[in-house]
């Protein structure tokens, strides 16, 4: 989660989750991934007696959703949420195990820590390299989280990332490794290649009605059909009320002043220096106080605020530099502390006592730039929007209200579009395992899916939408998923086995060419030449590629069979390794490449032993 607001500024955030992915397949394997959700609809699953829940797993996979549809790089209709659903139940399980490991070994990350983070986040700053308070609290609003939350799971992160990156730290590399890694990974190879077309046998193949009907009854689960729903719907969108709202010059005039002023309040960027006195009791604090307020006067008189938190202040980290804390960031510290230093506008002025639960301060401001502030024209349709918010909510409230009213009481969904005023709409084929776009949001797979809608034919309530639209649905037809008999698939099974055995046939035709090819016998036909082929060469396909380059010179001739059921004869003819580099700044670059990719695979490794040792119930 975090992550993705961090590359949300770079915009690969579509790059990222298909890495993600990649990285679920590799720690967990291809089971993992593809492990049903089923049971208890509260708890998908219990690491070490840790639960994790199916809102956990939906929250996720919303939020992953989301970043992927605002990246635009993603076709909506080709989301999988189920499958989105299964990877997010698998990285959480990752992430407990991490969070367990780390716990154990004590490891912790300070609040300052965290705090120091955010304010470093280029999700969060300004083309400046600014902390924009502002955008950071509009970013988690868009992700629904609170800043508690969020910190909450930064730190976690961040611990994560101290067990994680130690292992990784542990790793080097040698030169002689550089060097074999060069050679290897530069190599260029001859070969030739010869495709038996598994399509030249279909015609000598003979599938009987005795082997056809034993294939269905071995692989009988194989032809039931999904269990599917189609409903009529139709669609609210909040935004459609818009149209009909209006705002004047003056409304206008007056937010555009409210948000000067909080622009100016939140983005201006403040130095300041102060004078911490500390007390552990009334008395304490009295005295504390009263030498402020006279180190107040002597400034006021002429004295040199610097050289009085030197004598004075209690903070020895700042004390030696005469107080100075550096830039201040709305956000960055205490509430009394920011209120005291915002509130003054000239440089030199010096604040009264300030009590904060790190003791008392006396704050100067030493410099001050106010952000500026856009004209009126150019934030005039966002200042629209925000007069308009208000009006807006209430409209889509009574809007909501009036639907759940004709939802429960029309007889059907055509009413309802005609009273409404929205345009009544009908979906294909739904199936339950691979609803596409919205359809896959749990709130609608779970009512698609329900008694009320299937048995008994109700008309849904409003149900809100991820992208903020309202949808409401009826049953139009549904079919349960039930068997289909031979007869409706005799085609479709005589199809398969007759692929399968011609693939066999070419397999084995393949595999007399190539003994004798390995026997010095000379094969005549259409063999295709590749010269000069890399690891990543566009040139042949990558299967056969692939098989050219686990060749060797005591080995130079194998198959492969290719997707379509073909298999290919491969012949290795030249081996060319690579050049080494002597450019330093290469080699270092190299050299880190290496180290990461070490890394990550002890990471790797590490997750998969503690899955090992863990016990994981899935629901």
């Amino acid at each position: 989660m975090l992550v993705k607001i961090r590359e949300k500024s770079r915009g690969i955030v579509a790059y990222f989750l298909v890495g993600l992915i990649a990285i679920a397949f590799s720690m967990w394997g291809m089971d993992s991934l593809f492990t049903a959700m089923r049971g208890d609809p509260n708890e998908l699953a219990r690491v070490n007696g840790e639960s994790i829940s199916q809102f956990q797993v939906d929250r996720m996979a919303q939020q992953q959703m989301r970043q992927l549809l605002q990246s635009g790089q993603i076709d909506p209709e080709q989301l999988d949420m189920n499958l989105l659903r299964q990877f997010s139940l698998n990285q959480l399980i990752q992430e407990e195990l991490l969070r367990q490991k780390a716990a154990d070994l004590n490891m912790r990350v300070s609040d300052r820590q965290v705090e120091r983070q955010i304010v470093r986040m280029r999700a969060f700053q300004d083309e400046n390299g600014r902390f924009q308070q502002e955008t950071f609290t509009q970013l988690l609003r868009q992700e629904g989280l609170s800043p508690a939350a969020f910190r909450a799971q930064l730190h976690e992160d961040l611990v994560n990332q101290q067990l994680l990156g130690g292992l990784s730290d542990s790793e080097f590399v040698l030169a002689s490794e550089l060097t074999e890694f060069q050679l290897l990974v530069g190599q260029q190879r001859d070969y030739r290649y010869r495709v038996i077309a598994a399509e030249d046998f279909i015609s000598q193949v003979r599938i009987t009605d005795e082997a056809l009907e034993a294939f269905y009854r071995e692989q009988i689960a194989r032809f039931m059909t999904p269990e599917q729903i189609r409903v009529d719907y139709l669609i609210f969108d909040p935004a459609s009320l818009v149209a009909g709202m209006n705002v004047s010059e003056e409304e206008l005039q007056q937010e555009y002043q409210r948000y000067a002023d909080t622009l100016r309040s939140q983005s201006s960027s403040y130095s300041a220096a102060h004078i911490l006195l500390t007390y552990s009791n009334n008395a304490e604090k009295q005295a504390a106080t009263q030498r402020l307020q006279e180190a107040r006067q002597e400034v006021l008189a002429g004295a040199d605020f610097a050289e009085l938190a030197r004598d004075l202040s209690e903070d020895l980290a700042t004390a030696r530099r005469g107080g100075e804390l550096g830039p201040v960031q709305p956000g960055s510290l205490n509430a009394a502390f920011e209120t005291a230093l915002f509130a003054m506008s000239e440089p030199g002025q010096v604040s009264e006592v300030v009590e904060t639960e790190f003791g008392l301060h006396l704050i100067q401001l030493l410099a001050r730039e106010d952000a500026s502030v856009p004209p009126l024209n150019e934030v005039r349709e966002e200042l629209r929007s925000r007069l308009l918010a208000q009006p807006l909510r209430a409209a889509t409230s009574d809007k909501l209200e009036q639907l759940r009213n004709l939802s429960f009481s029309s007889e059907s969904l055509k009413e309802v579009a005609e009273a409404s005023g929205i345009e009544l709409h009908q979906s294909g084929w739904l199936v339950r395992e691979t609803l596409p776009s919205f359809w896959a949001e749990s709130a609608v797979r779970e009512a698609l899916f329900s008694r009320d809608v299937i048995e008994d034919g109700w008309i849904t309530e409003p149900l809100r939408l991820q992208d903020g639209r309202y949808l409401v649905l009826a049953r139009d037809a549904y079919q349960p998923r039930q068997q289909q008999p031979l007869e409706a698939v005799a085609d479709e099974v005589r199809e398969h086995l007759t692929q399968v055995q011609a693939t066999k046939m070419a397999r084995e035709a393949a595999t007399t060419q190539l003994e004798q090819l390995q026997a010095g016998e000379t094969l005549r036909g259409n063999w295709r030449e590749i010269t000069g082929a890399t690891r990543n060469t566009q040139n042949a396909p990558r299967d056969i590629n692939r098989e050219a380059f686990r060749l060797s010179n005591n080995n130079t001739a194998g198959l492969v069979t290719l997707a379509n059921g073909d298999t290919a004869l491969v012949e290795l003819q030249r081996v060319q390794q690579g050049e080494v580099s002597q450019d330093q700044a290469e080699l270092a670059q190299l050299r880190r490449l290496l180290l990461e990719d070490r890394g990550y695979r002890l990471q790797a490794g590490f997750v998969k032993q503690l899955e090992s040792e863990a016990k994981i119930e899935l629901r």
